[in-house]
Parts: C-alpha cells; sequence; structure tokens
C-alpha cells in the first residue's frame, strides 16, 4: 500500500512539475539536474483561484481523429479485459481495475477518468494564462498514461479537485512523501 502511494506521490509530483514551469522544448532538452535540484530550481508562486472554472479546459476531444474522444482512449488503453470498440465508438466488453479503492468494474458508466493533476489544481498554478489551446491539449493529454486514469466514478466525485497525494492523506491518513517508509 505504502509503494503504491510512494508510486502516485512520484506521478503527481512529476506532474505538477509540469505544470508549474512547462519550459520550452530548447530548455527542457538541455537540462539535467538531481531530483532534489530539479525540483528545488522549480519556480514557487502563490496559487490562484480567481477565474476557475472546469469550462475553462474543454475536454473530452477526439484529438486524433479516429472517432474516439480521449475519454474512451483512455478506457480502451486500460481495460483488463478486451474492449470491443463499435460503432461511433461504443465500447463494449472490458474490466477496469480502479486503483483508487482496488475495485474492477465492467460498465464504463462506472468509470471516472480523473485528472491526476486536477485542472483547478492546474489553474491555480498557472494553466489560468495559458491559451485554450493549451489548456484543451493538457486536459486531454494521452502522451504519458499517468496523465489520466480511470478509477470509480464516486470515490472520484468524492476526492473532486484535490491533488491525489492531498486526497490520499486526508482519507487514509497515510503520508505520501518520500520520507515514508516502505
Amino acid at each position: 500500500m505504502v509503494r503504491r502511494l510512494l508510486v502516485s506521490a512520484g506521478f503527481v509530483l512529476s506532474a505538477v512539475a509540469w505544470v508549474v514551469a512547462v519550459p520550452s522544448a530548447a530548455h527542457a532538452d538541455s537540462y539535467s539536474a538531481p531530483l532534489q535540484t530539479a525540483i528545488a530550481d522549480l519556480p514557487v508562486a502563490t496559487e490562484v483561484r480567481t477565474g476557475y472554472s472546469r469550462d475553462e479546459f474543454q475536454h473530452w476531444v477526439d484529438a486524433d481523429g479516429d472517432g474516439c474522444n480521449t475519454r474512451n482512449e483512455v478506457l480502451i488503453a486500460e481495460a483488463d479485459d478486451p474492449v470491443t470498440v463499435g460503432s461511433g465508438c461504443a465500447l463494449s466488453g472490458g474490466r477496469w481495475f480502479s486503483y483508487y479503492d482496488r475495485v474492477s468494474w465492467t460498465q464504463t458508466s462506472d468509470v471516472d477518468i480523473d485528472h491526476m493533476v486536477p485542472l483547478a489544481e492546474a489553474w491555480d498554478s498557472g494553466a489560468r494564462t495559458w491559451t485554450d489551446a493549451v489548456r484543451r491539449d493538457f486536459a486531454n493529454d494521452l502522451g504519458d498514461y499517468r496523465t489520466l486514469g480511470g478509477v470509480t466514478d464516486d470515490v472520484n466525485q468524492a476526492k473532486g479537485d484535490q491533488d491525489v497525494a492531498q486526497w490520499l492523506r486526508r482519507t487514509t491518513g497515510v503520508a505520501t512523501s518520500a520520507s515514508s517508509s516502505p
């Protein structure tokens, strides 16, 4: 359990680092430092919630034009049992494991796709200054399997816009910092 929490915390830290400071490609290609130095080099600023609305992040788009939106792309990728993709990207079959509560589901309606860095957290950390296109791309990021994940719908709704590490600390009482022992 602690190892899974540490892995989740690591994913959150990597995603938050991306949100807080999205370096230009040239800088990212040339930057190299130990993890502690890289974290210390991240700019720190006060979070600002002013103006946040989930609607500022267009999500569940069909970015690759294959007929399946981001939500369904994640469901297809994360299915533990084969999924049949029908007309209009209607999904049938499949089984999905929710690592938040360790439950498996066979109905897509029981699974929410969670942003590991909540959209509100992204907004607070600077997404309010991004273009609509960048916010859309962030909300639909399929480039890293850790950014979006299928989880039990009511558990995700209870988590709301809290980041995973914050929510886990509140619900489990377990610290998720790197100082936790396995």
